[in-house]
């Protein structure tokens, strides 16, 4: 005799099995592209971070020491690299904490300082002034810049302007960072 009550130890139908696996391969394919997109984004802002560490940690050693210091920054390295400018030197000897500072493998830079590099004197000062943008390798993710005025040095990071070319950089396309 059947009974009217379900068995509650039946399993799930095939057709149920093909429906959630279209369903999670929908989602997944909307969803990968935004997590990429945001995972380029962290390593394009962690690279602008590191450069505006490493030129603020050379300014404040030279401050600190009483000596000048002259970085370079090597846009054409894989990945690119911030370094002293010749470490056997005793002037440069300690102007970064740690010798060289390496960007994340998955962003180009490009720049406009002379020479790729930037001095800071016994006091901070600096003759060096010039726009950086970091931006993915691949695709066309939002690009990063830094901005190094004269005299005191003062940095300020931002979004550069994606419709405007970043080579050479200019700093007027260094965008301020609103939050929404």
């Amino acid at each position: 005799m059947l009974s009217a009550v379900s068995n509650p130890n039946q399993g799930v139908t095939l057709l149920e099995i093909i429906i959630a696996a279209v369903i999670t391969g929908i989602l997944a394919a909307i969803g990968i592209p935004s997590l990429m997109g945001m995972l380029q984004g962290d390593q394009v802002k962690q690279g602008v971070d590191q450069i505006q560490l490493a030129l603020q940690d050379a300014q404040k050693q030279a401050i600190r020491n009483s000596k000048q210091c002259t970085i370079i920054i090597d846009k054409t390295a894989t990945p690119p690299t911030i370094d002293i400018k010749d470490p056997h030197l005793p002037n440069n000897q300690g102007c970064l904490g740690s010798v060289e500072r390496t960007l994340p493998n998955n962003v180009v830079m490009t720049g406009n300082f002379t020479n790729n590099e930037v001095s800071f004197s016994f006091k901070g000062n600096t003759t060096t002034m010039g726009t950086i943008v970091v931006k993915p390798a691949k695709g066309g993710g939002e690009k990063r810049c830094l901005v190094m005025g004269l005299g005191l040095g003062l940095m300020r990071t931002g979004i550069y302007d994606s419709s405007a070319s970043d080579n050479p950089p200019s700093a007027t396309n260094c965008k301020k960072v609103t939050d929404s």
